[in-house]
């Protein structure tokens, strides 16, 4: 017999941290106008294209108001296809009286006249042309989204502001630097701190006061002139040197710092008084080791280069440089060694880099630099040698030589640069990445922004690829289990995933791989070797004399394939296998898209006394159709229910609610994506059967989960 392969396209990959598991984003849709097949054919390609929607849909008036009441809801997607109560137009002014943020979609066979496209646009409603293509309307779909997401953020970053207002103008009340704010060249307000260093008693009203009163004659047309430049806009932030008078005419010398500012809601411009910096408060700046700059140092420069950036024809680049052997340098030479590896650094990068440029050390192990040069291949060709120069660096502490490599991360600054932290956290993450797959750093990444594409197209190399991994066996199989909260469950369950073998080893989800394949044999292909892997480790199993039962996933086009199951069935007889000890599992949207394929699946599957798992349950406003359709052992919970309940937004009693029904059913109820103790107790109480999730076990490559001291058939 052929060894096999098993099939997945919903789990992420093994190697992904919580991150990347995160990157699969939950979205709530309403159709209005779909048959149930279509829009599940709509849900199941957002699914491809890593969206998790959950979906519902309307058919009247009051569900649509009654499910705008319920929840918050990411896009509307309008069709006439299917004649309802409730028209498009009737839909789109609902939304429009609740004031309601969702973006509106109408999927149509064929654009409407330039009329009423304009009547369309004017009401809300975005026309897509894609009635004939899945992929463009989950083109169109995805771009919606990614605008809503972007209008959530500016109304929440919006909301911060005012926060962020309202906690500035408490700190520079409380500020020990003197802080004005004028407008039309008078003080329109100034904080203690400014009274005190004037000479003015908190009481005083400041407000009579203009910069003839404050300000030298010697100095007073360059101020001006600055706070022209800020209020233009032709400068974000200005300095100057002036002397100051004080209100018994007595004079200081100090610094003046003009930023743009807005004041009880008008523009103004803040001045930030400081007395001449003392040689203590400079090398406040300065890190002693390295004789660069400290942290301090380099986020004001970060600053400076930014605003620089934003005014366009300044870019440059941020360089993370990360010391890899830093840990073991500091174990066994302590700080003595730390101080000069540091120092010596420190030095190397002063003769490496030209003094135009900025240089710091942010932290134990990091150093950065501001290259104020647009140019790739200068960023490049400096990261080179610093790398070389670093690596070659030979130092002794008693008998211990230190010597170490550097992880280069490097990052554009140019005017779409949003904040320095976002900079530093992308060159960071550049530089990490030189440590991924058993690298050792040693070199230098740019941080590449995301070009990912929610549909990828038919791919004749995907599908070679896919043959070719078929032909040699270059699959891997990972198993997770799925660990009952109940002890009367006494045999192993695991869910067996795929995953495809890049010539670097290198795992893919078949999330990545699944979707540009446009050929059904080559995918039941997939699916026998699938099954014959499985069919093998359960007769291998057996012989050891353990008890396993494993959850396979099936597509779509796999409910579709007529030969499958008799050949299954023959190869259960053969091997002399249980065929209860298999589940497959079927997803929800699969189902809804193709009903009486799926029925049929599940009426054979049951004849053979296998067991079916209806899988992302709720992910749909039609779950209860589809359990009526064929009558299933297992339901697995959409992972939506477990975020809302992590969030507060589900209650414990609406989810015993929505689960009473199964129960009832004798169904036995899966958890997926479970990550902490709490979450296992509360759905024990809730009547959950079983759980699974990266906190229990993430999927491995083998079946080693202690599930119980002794096993035996269920």
């Amino acid at each position: 017999m052929k060894r096999g392969c098993l099939m997945n396209s919903d789990e992420p990959n093994s190697n992904s941290d919580n991150r990347n598991r995160e990157q699969i984003e939950t979205v709530s849709i309403l159709f209005l106008g779909y048959t149930r097949e279509a829009a599940a054919k709509t849900q199941a390609s957002l699914a491809s294209a890593n969206i998790s929607p959950r979906c519902r849909i309307i058919t009247n008036e009051n569900e649509l108001k009654a499910s705008l009441a319920e929840r918050s809801w990411s896009l509307f997607i309008l069709s006439t296809m299917q004649p309802q109560d409730l028209d498009f137009q009737r839909a789109a002014q609902v939304v429009k009286e609740l004031n309601k943020d969702i973006p509106l979609i109408l999927i149509c066979e064929t654009l409407p006249d330039s009329e009423s496209h304009l009547m369309l646009l004017e009401e809300g409603i975005q026309v897509a042309c894609t009635a004939s293509s899945e992929k463009l309307t989950v083109m169109y779909i995805y771009q919606a989204l990614a605008a809503l997401k972007q209008r959530r953020h500016w109304r929440y970053c919006e909301t911060l502001l005012e926060k962020a207002e309202h906690r500035i103008t408490a700190l520079i009340d409380d500020s020990r630097t003197a802080i004005c704010f004028i407008e039309n060249n008078h003080i329109c307000y100034a904080n203690e701190r400014f009274h005190e260093l004037l000479g003015y008693t908190v009481l005083e009203d400041l407000s009579s006061l203009n910069l003839e009163h404050i300000v030298t004659s010697y100095h007073r047309d360059s101020v001006l002139q600055e706070i022209s430049n800020v209020n233009s806009g032709t400068v974000r932030t200005a300095s100057i040197g002036v002397d100051m008078m004080r209100a018994d005419s007595t004079r200081f010398h100090a610094t003046l710092t003009l930023h743009q500012a807005v004041f009880n809601e008008k523009d103004a411009v803040q001045i930030d008084v400081i007395q001449q910096l003392t040689d203590t408060e400079i090398f406040n700046e300065i890190d002693p080791i390295s004789g660069l700059l400290n942290s301090k140092g380099f986020t004001k420069q970060l600053e400076q280069r930014l605003e620089l950036a934003r005014k366009g024809g300044n870019d440059g680049f941020l360089c993370y440089i990360s010391l890899d052997a830093f840990d073991t340098i500091y174990q066994n030479t302590g700080q003595e060694g730390v101080d000069l590896l540091v120092g010596s650094i420190g030095r190397l990068l002063k003769g490496l880099v030209n003094e135009a440029h900025s240089l710091a050390h942010i932290d134990d192990r990091v150093f950065t630099l501001l290259l104020a040069d647009p140019q790739q291949d200068t960023a490049k060709a400096l990261a080179r040698e610093i790398c070389l120069a670093i690596a070659e660096m030979n130092l002794s502490v008693g008998d211990y030589h230190v010597q170490t490599t550097c992880s280069i991360g490097i990052t554009m600054i140019n005017e779409s640069t949003s904040r320095g932290t976002e900079a530093l956290l992308q060159a960071e993450k550049a530089a990490k990445s030189l440590h991924f797959n058993e690298r050792q750093g040693n070199g230098f990444s740019f941080h590449q922004l995301d070009q990912s594409k929610p549909v990828v197209g038919n791919d004749a190399k995907a599908v070679q690829r896919v043959v070719d991994a078929i032909t040699h066996n270059h699959f891997r199989l990972l198993f997770q289990p799925i660990v009952p909260l109940e002890t009367e469950i006494k045999i192993a369950n695991y869910e067996i995933f795929l995953r495809l073998l890049t010539d670097d080893n290198k795992e893919v989800s078949p999330t990545i791989f699944m979707s540009s394949i446009p050929d059904d044999n080559v995918l039941a292909r997939m699916d026998m070797w699938v099954l014959e892997e499985c069919l093998m480790l359960m007769r291998q199993a057996l012989d050891q004399g353990k008890r396993q039962r494993l959850f396979v996933n099936v597509t779509g086009r796999t409910l579709r394939n007529k030969s499958l199951l008799p050949w299954f069935a023959e190869q259960l007889r053969s091997l002399r296998l249980p065929a209860d000890h298999f589940v497959f599992q079927i997803s929800e949207v699969d189902a809804l898209a193709s009903p009486a394929y799926y029925k049929a699946f599940c009426q054979a599957l049951h004849k053979l006394h296998c067991l079916i798992c209806l899988k992302h349950f709720g992910s749909t406003s039609e779950s209860n159709y589809v359990l009526a359709d064929a009558k299933v052992d297992y339901v697995k919970l959409d992972v939506s229910y477990l975020k809302e309940l992590n969030r507060n937004s589900l209650t414990p009693k609406q989810m015993g609610e929505i689960i009473k029904p199964l129960k009832e059913k004798g169904i036995q109820l899966i958890a997926p994506m479970v990550e902490d103790t709490r979450q296992m107790s509360q759905l024990f109480r809730m009547g959950i059967n079983m759980v699974q999730g990266h906190y229990l076990q993430p999927p491995q490559a083998d079946m080693k989960y202690d599930f119980f001291e002794t096993t035996s058939e269920a």
